[in-house]
């Protein structure tokens, strides 16, 4: 089939497999069932069709690892090229279905973290834990129970152990494991609904969020050892989700209430203890520095109702004693990503139509990509495109994934997502300066670039 000609501006209808994806929507993993278009109109006139040589021809940066429509897990270079394939075992027949999710890469681009799935329904789901090489070898089962399924993978940073949440398949409640990697049972860390948390620069420490913004919310670091040491922070947190160490591990960010009660964006200094406000907000708020942590990009939501955190994207100065915002654009936004260099940030905004087929009105979600200079300000608007079901889950716990999932080249230069075409969900390469056509590398459903 050649890909390399597909129509980027056809109508898309979802033809997803049902068997193969009805067990994660009833772990509420998948979270939209995403339709629409994807356009390269308006901002896009000046992009020119991609040489077919340009893919030889350009530098490689990393590895593509990506969930295949057949369920597997795959890795392969930004040319769509040197494909491997790590798992093969994927089905959908009528006895059993069995897939594979959560691809997640170690720092160090040589490990892969991913789940598989395996049942016909909610009650007899049976997940298994896997870490294999990046070249598909080395594969071992750290984690397998038909009660507990993986949701979220979070490697260290020195990419010796891997932190990973389980949800109950009878119950609401989140379970923080930790595996070393070593062949030992994962520990259990910690406990909570919601659970959100962050690794230490040193990978010594985690700190975590537990309960949301609820009467018995718990921030606190959690010290790794022979023994798990909890101290809790003295803070009444805001409407958030994850908080995150600074790229030099010496200060935190979360959201709190002030003094004056207000919502704000506050840093703690872990060697003096010392507070500072950054911005006040108005509600639910995702952030994360940057690579250097010399700035701060967040979105700032009105609706502390919607399960997504949508509204305007701000760029903040982290250094001084008062801070100053450097940008403040878009609105509708629902999630970015820092390019590995800190200089552009890439973020989705949301956007509905309407349409009306055959007398009936049908709704098309679809996401517009653009990038924002942090040098210069300004920001370019892609292309927009229908995500799939993988990619848009991601979107509600943004501030969570973007710390253990990019989309960015490590060089800086290329963007990878997935998205719906004519012929079906399939894995884009873009250039992040927009001068291109963004083309197709393979068919699946989600991918994700090494950080390395």
């Amino acid at each position: 089939m050649n890909v390399e000609n597909a129509n980027l501006n056809t109508r898309i209808k979802h033809t997803l497999t049902a068997k193969v994806y009805m067990p994660v929507a009833l772990l509420a993993c998948f979270c939209m069932a995403a339709c629409g278009r994807l356009s390269d109109q308006q901002a896009n006139k000046l992009q020119i069709p991609q040489s077919p040589l340009l893919r030889s021809i350009e530098r490689k940066s990393g590895l593509i690892a990506y969930v295949g429509i057949d369920g597997n897990i795959y890795t392969m270079d930004q040319a769509g090229k040197n494909i491997v394939q790590l798992t093969s075992d994927a089905t959908t027949s009528d006895e059993k279905v069995l897939y594979y999710t959560h691809v997640t890469w170690a720092p160090n681009g040589h490990q892969i973290a991913y789940v598989s799935y395996s049942g016909s329904s909610i009650q007899d789901m049976e997940a298994h834990l896997y870490v294999s090489d990046a070249n598909g070898t080395n594969t071992k089962e750290i984690f397998a129970n038909n009660r507990m399924i993986p949701i979220f993978l979070y490697w260290a940073p020195n990419s010796k152990s891997l932190a990973f949440l389980a949800t109950q398949t009878d119950g609401d409640s989140g379970i923080l494991r930790l595996s070393s990697l070593d062949g030992q049972v994962p520990i259990i860390l910690d406990s909570g609904q919601p659970l959100f948390w962050a690794w230490a620069p040193s990978s010594k420490r985690l700190l975590i969020h537990s309960n949301g913004s609820d009467y018995d919310s718990r921030i606190s670091y959690l010290y790794l050892g022979e023994n798990i040491v909890e101290e809790s922070l003295s803070i009444n947190p805001a409407s958030f989700q994850a908080p995150t160490f600074s790229p030099k591990g010496d200060e935190i960010m979360f959201a709190g209430v002030t003094e004056n009660e207000e919502s704000a964006i506050i840093t703690l200094n872990r060697l003096d203890n010392r507070s500072r406000t950054l911005t006040t907000i108005k509600g639910v708020v995702a952030f994360e520095y940057s690579p250097n942590g010399k700035q701060v990009a967040y979105i700032d939501s009105n609706n502390s109702t919607n399960s997504w955190i949508k509204g305007t994207l701000n760029v903040m100065g982290t250094q001084g004693s008062k801070p100053q915002k450097l940008s403040s654009i878009g609105d509708n936004v629902i999630g970015f990503f820092w390019s590995p260099d800190g200089e552009k940030i890439a973020y989705f905004k949301s956007a509905v139509k309407q349409e009306e087929t055959d007398g009936i009105i049908e709704q098309f979600t679809h996401l517009e990509l653009h990038v924002l200079s942090i040098i210069d300000g300004t920001s370019k608007n892609l292309f927009s495109f229908a995500p799939t079901e993988l990619f848009a889950a991601l979107l509600p716990y943004i501030d969570q994934y973007q710390r253990t999932f990019t989309i960015w080249s490590p060089d800086s230069q290329y963007l990878t997502f997935s998205a719906y075409t004519e012929q079906g969900p399939a894995i884009f390469v873009a250039q992040a300066e927009g001068d291109f056509e963004p083309r197709i590398l393979e068919f699946g459903m989600l991918s994700a670039w090494s950080w390395r």
